[in-house]
């Protein structure tokens, strides 16, 4: 017995039929299948880095303490108040300082040299704020104000000199060699001739200590001046100053062994 198979000349009408596009949850919306990205991810960017802009610094109000050591005492005070009226000491407040750099610490200070305590606490008392409803200016001494001369000079403080300079010619009751050795060292000469006439003009005569302080030349040329006058006339208080030193018809015996050719002295 033989069996017969007939194939059909087209099989698709037998298999399923292919959908255009797959449906995932949606009977109205065909979507397309994921296919995964063979690229490679885009690298991402280096950060940039803002540089820390440096703006300077107000010398007033930019309160920066330093420790200083001054013979053998410490002092912590705002670096702002010597840097205001200092090139030296606004130098040193440009600087990039670490934190443990001179001046941070008790332990290290920065050291100034050949500086007194007394010298140093009077320039701070002139250059410190002023308390409210006080008077701005300190009521210095002529030797404290000479304190401040002395370090305003020092360190390149040339209004803080002007100002002591200012003060000190006004202060009353100073010794006019005092100003004389002060001007011949830190050269004011503004204040040379009007000491001068004082001391040329007052009753005291001049002594050893004058000497050791104005210096021998200048000692003996306000002798020489001191021999020349005279009075015009008598009684009349009028004095004037002669080209020359006149004679004497005097016996000085007494005078000289009382006061020249003394035991200890001649």
């Amino acid at each position: 017995m033989s069996v017969e198979i007939t194939l059909a000349n087209d099989v698709s009408e037998f298999l399923p039929p292919i959908p255009d596009a797959y449906n995932y949850g949606s009977p109205t919306k065909a979507t397309t299948p994921f296919i995964p990205s063979t690229s490679l991810p885009e690298a991402k960017a280096e950060p940039t880095v803002t540089p820390i802009q440096q703006y300077p610094r107000d010398y007033s109000f930019y309160f920066d303490h330093k420790i200083f050591l001054v013979d053998g005492c410490l002092f912590r005070i705002p670096l702002n108040i010597l840097a205001a009226e200092s090139e030296v000491f606004r130098d040193m407040m440009n600087l990039p300082t670490p934190l443990d750099a001179e001046g941070s610490s008790d332990e290290n200070p920065i050291f100034l040299e050949d500086v007194s305590q007394e010298d140093f606490r009077q320039l701070l008392r002139v250059l410190s704020p002023p308390q409210k409803f006080r008077e701005p200016n300190p009521n210095l001494s002529f030797s404290e104000w000479t304190s401040v001369l002395k370090l305003a000079d020092k360190y390149l403080m040339d209004v803080v000199k002007e100002h002591a300079i200012e003060t000190m010619n006004s202060l009353p009751d100073v010794d006019p060699i005092d100003k004389i050795a002060l001007a011949n060292k830190y050269n004011i000469r503004s204040w040379l001739t009007p000491s001068f006439n004082l001391i040329l003009q007052r009753s005291q005569s001049l002594t050893l200590h004058d000497l050791n302080r104005l210096g021998p030349r200048t000692f003996v040329r306000l002798v020489g001046i001191r021999d020349r006058i005279r009075t015009s006339y008598a009684w009349t208080g009028r004095w004037e100053l002669l080209d020359q030193r006149e004679s004497a018809s005097f016996d000085f015996t007494n005078a000289i062994e009382q006061e020249i050719l003394l035991p200890g002295v001649f």
